[in-house]
């Protein structure tokens, strides 16, 4: 029986993890732009970045930095993605780091940065700069603040912890997150910073949070566009006293835990999507191979047709079907099943028009499930996707002005 128990926090749940939040000036709107979360003892740490070939400085410095032994800080920041914006961009990576390394006395490749915003916009490095002078000075076990410093166009600050026991000792993992547009498998738009207390391998975490991210983050969408800045980092500082995990069977409940927080945080996510009013968890059964099951999934979710069908509660099953015949999978159409929160529409190849009625109420709802059976195999996939709105395109066409 599994050991989990959400606690209250975020970040700082752990053992020996402070973070803060303050406002610098990036934004216009005076809230939190800027989020520190640090570790009073070094940590491993590991990490996903976007797929996008054409990334944002902050990104050029983690990705590399990431492979230092041990590290004692994330900073981040919102309000710009400081990218694209020429000399100035890779300034302000140098300036921040010069300034917090000396300021918390730890190296400067210990420390990682990520930062969200708007694209091509030089970066205003002595606001940031004066900035971490306080920042640091606010560290503390409450913290909230990180988690509101590191929003875009997101309504609500996203941070959960929980607990397991590991061999007698109990481990805390925390995170905070942000995400709400430019949601997209591969990663997306996403900043997501999760701490453990667990004493656990570098190598083993990193392939830990990799297949996570995969049975996560790469199976959501909110929209079809892919990140210049996105990443998820996990930094594990052994404060647990647990140990020290090296190998996968070791470490089952640390990644139900992980795996636990990546899911509430992709949900969470796309709740809170750009003009989102429906979320759709898409359950793929029966496929053939989980790779199979994730293609079918992903050209769902990601159809513009079957996204505008949510968002107008219509049960057009019709649109669901061409999307499944759409990714070339040989599928047969006798045998298949789609419906939603268990309300078949289509049953062996026969439309269930009785259930319309039905199913127009399920999709009236906020929240709830697409099942499509392809009865190839015996792989299960979950894919967490929303409606797209007349607000999205709103949010969206006025992003910069």
């Amino acid at each position: 029986m599994s050991s989990l128990k959400w606690k209250k926090g975020g970040a700082t749940a752990p053992q020996g993890f402070l973070a803060s939040g303050s406002y610098c000036g990036i934004k216009k709107k005076r809230t939190e732009d800027l989020a520190l979360i640090y570790s009073e003892a070094p940590c491993v740490a590991a990490g996903t970045f976007t797929l996008n070939r054409l990334v944002a400085w902050p990104v050029l410095w983690s990705r590399n930095s990431v492979k230092f032994p041990y590290h004692h800080a994330v900073l981040a920041s919102s309000g710009n993605a400081n990218c694209f914006n020429g000399p100035t961009g890779e300034k302000a990576i140098e300036v921040s780091l010069r300034k917090l390394s000396k300021a918390l006395d730890i190296p400067k490749e210990s420390i990682l940065i990520a930062q969200t915003g708007v694209i091509g916009v030089p970066f205003p490095i002595k606001k940031m700069e004066k900035g971490i002078s306080t920042l640091y000075q606010k560290l503390s076990l409450k913290g909230q603040g990180a988690a509101r410093g590191i929003l875009t166009t997101d309504t609500r600050a996203k941070e959960c912890a929980l607990s397991f026991k590991c061999k007698g000792k109990e481990i805390k993992v925390g995170s905070i997150a942000k995400g709400a547009g430019m949601i997209h498998p591969d990663m997306a738009t996403m900043l997501v910073f999760i701490t453990t207390d667990l004493n656990i391998s570098k190598p083993l975490l990193n392939r830990l949070l990799k297949k996570a991210v995969n049975e996560t983050f790469n199976q959501m969408s909110i929209d079809n566009d892919l990140s210049t800045n996105d990443c998820v980092l996990v930094l594990a500082n052994g404060l647990a006293g647990n140990k020290r995990i090296t190998q996968e069977s070791e470490a089952k409940g640390f990644y139900e835990a992980m795996l636990t927080i990546c899911k509430k945080q992709r949900f969470e996510m796309v709740r809170d999507g750009e003009g989102i009013t429906k979320v759709c968890t898409i359950k793929i059964q029966n496929a053939k191979t989980a790779r199979e099951g994730g293609a079918v999934a992903r050209q769902i979710a990601n159809s513009m047709l079957f996204k505008t069908m949510l968002a107008g509660s219509d049960p057009n099953w019709g649109r669901v079907a061409a999307a499944i015949g759409s990714t070339g999978i040989p599928v047969d159409f006798k045998k298949i099943k789609i419906s939603f929160n268990g309300v078949s529409l289509l049953k062996n190849g026969a439309p269930q028009s009785a259930n319309l009625g039905k199913a127009k109420k399920i999709l009236k709802k906020n929240i709830f499930q697409l099942e499509v059976d392809l009865k190839r195999g015996a792989e299960e996939i979950d894919f967490v996707t929303s409606d797209l709105t007349k607000k999205y395109v709103e949010i969206n066409s006025e992003y910069t002005t």
